[in-house]
């Protein structure tokens, strides 16, 4: 049994397992990948084909570190489909993760065998939410920093220094958030050996040159967007806390995972580990660490910027030990291997369960989505947009998949956002912006522009149409429901 949960191929295998619980789904269940759909059909379009009709609403901004995901989605959606191609990438996100996560431990001294319960880690509350950009550059930390490692122990000279600053500036492109935390656990791991004040900041030169890029795009949108100039919402308190075990270990139930990351947690101290002495190698799960307790909620626009990190914390965690000459016996290590395996596989069950719960939630959607006609205009109003099988709004964005999947304008668009690569022109007028989707009861016909749309979507388990009847004056009818997804057309005199 321990040689086959040492097997680096078997584990390979495992680690593709990741990616069921995204391809049983019909429809990933994740808050914002509709919205991401939308996004990058529609530059798709705009890019190549100029055959979308509501091209002339928007502008490109390729001046953004969001590119990496949406770019790898955009090149397969040619042959796959935007669907499938949002699978793909998202499983190849999740599988890449694991099986850095594992190389990067491995390395640094964990037993081959416990990186089967790093299965359960690409699930959590990126996942859910739906970061796909976040989602696709996370491997990347761990890739970074055992590169970073082997670049402090080079020479120095102009070329290791190039070979930095070309690095940071592809992390860029894929994410800024993972750029920062990365420059972060570098600045603070060149301070070895300390060689004064002057001698680091000298050593940190090519860490500092990814700056000029960073403010010249927070510049851009601090002159363009008011969301960037908006205060910081810190959001600090003992609620941190409370969400830290659930977090690390990527558990859907928060009871569950405060028992699974307690046990996780105090793994290494009951199999014996002794904690490695020098203080650089904690200082990537302390960067971490102050990420999860210090670093804003909401900042420059973009909510949810700590909770994101959450499924980073236990690798960098269990790199931070080292096994002794006392070690377990081969019982002991046994038992150990194959409850993680057993724990990483049973929660890797349960995700692909709830993919399936997730599956009759959505099958209302496919149903009703079948009577609206390509290429048009829908509103989601979302009075009920939560899934049993998620506690992020799975359903808040859903009509966007009729955006990406049929060539239609989805409202509320993440256009409607600064940072993104398409955006509206008009920011003006009347319309749908940032707040209403979590007040789809606030629906006004004049104020929210309601002729523009040729349908609305509401998901409710109350019937809609009493309601709808009262806020279009009779504009809207119904053309379909089903399990609490209906569908309204305008009237034929509208």
């Amino acid at each position: 049994m321990m040689q086959l949960l040492r097997n680096p191929w078997l584990f390979g295998l495992a680690c593709l397992l990741c990616g069921l619980p995204v391809m049983v789904a019909s429809y990933p269940p994740m808050a914002d990948m509709p919205q991401h759909a939308a996004q990058i059909t529609a530059l798709k379009a705009m890019l190549f084909s100029h055959g979308w009709p509501y091209e002339p609403l928007f502008s490109l901004q390729p001046f953004t570190p969001y590119w990496l995901g949406y770019g790898l989605v955009m090149a397969l959606s040619v042959p796959l489909g935007i669907l499938l191609a949002v699978k793909v990438v998202v499983v190849a996100a999740q599988a890449f993760f694991v099986w850095a996560a594992a190389r990067y431990c491995v390395r640094a001294g964990m037993p081959p065998a416990w990186r089967w319960a790093f299965l359960m880690l690409p699930f959590g509350f990126a996942f859910q939410w739906g970061f796909l950009n976040f989602l696709v550059a996370a491997p990347l930390v761990f890739l970074f920093l055992g590169w970073l490692q082997r670049w402090r122990e080079s020479p120095g000279g102009l070329r290791p220094a190039l070979q930095m600053v070309a690095v940071l500036h592809l992390l860029f492109f894929a994410h800024l958030l993972i750029t920062a935390f990365v420059c972060m656990v570098a600045v603070l791991l060149l301070a070895h050996p300390w060689q004064g004040l002057l001698r680091w900041l000298r050593r940190c030169l090519p860490i500092f040159s990814i700056l000029p890029i960073t403010l010249a795009w927070m510049g851009v949108g601090m002159a363009s967007a008011p969301a960037a100039r908006a205060p910081i919402g810190w959001e600090i308190g003992l609620h941190r806390l409370v969400e830290f075990l659930p977090g690390l270990v990527s558990v859907p139930d928060p009871t569950v995972g405060v028992l699974v990351g307690s046990l996780l947690l105090a793994l290494p101290w009951v199999a014996g580990f002794r904690v490695k002495k020098h203080w650089t190698a904690w200082v990537p799960f302390g960067v971490y660490l102050f990420f999860m307790m210090f670093v804003p909620h909401f900042l420059g626009g973009n909510y949810y910027t700590y909770q994101r990190f959450g499924f980073l914390g236990l690798p960098l965690y269990w790199a931070s030990f080292e096994e002794p000459a006392s070690r377990l016996d081969a019982k002991g290590q046994r038992w150990v291997a194959v409850g993680l395996a057993a724990l990483g596989l049973l929660m890797l069950g349960w995700q692909t369960f709830r993919a399936e719960v997730f599956n009759r939630e959505v099958a209302g959607y496919q149903a009703v989505m079948t009577r609206a006609e390509p290429g048009r205009r829908i509103l989601m109003l979302a009075a009920d947009p939560y899934s049993r099988v998620s506690a992020a709004p799975v359903m808040l964005h859903f009509a966007s998949w009729y955006q990406a999947e049929h060539g239609g304008l989805s409202e509320f668009n993440f256009a409607r956002f600064w940072g993104m690569p398409l955006k509206y022109k008009d920011s003006r007028g009347p319309g749908i912006y940032a707040g209403f989707e979590w007040s789809p009861g606030s629906f006004d016909w004049e104020a929210n522009a309601g002729s523009s749309f040729d349908y609305l979507l509401v998901r409710s388990s109350d019937d809609a149409r009493e309601w709808v009847r009262g806020k279009t004056n009779g504009r809207m009818i119904p053309i379909a429901g089903n399990g609490g997804w209906q569908l309204f057309g305008k009237a034929a005199h509208e």
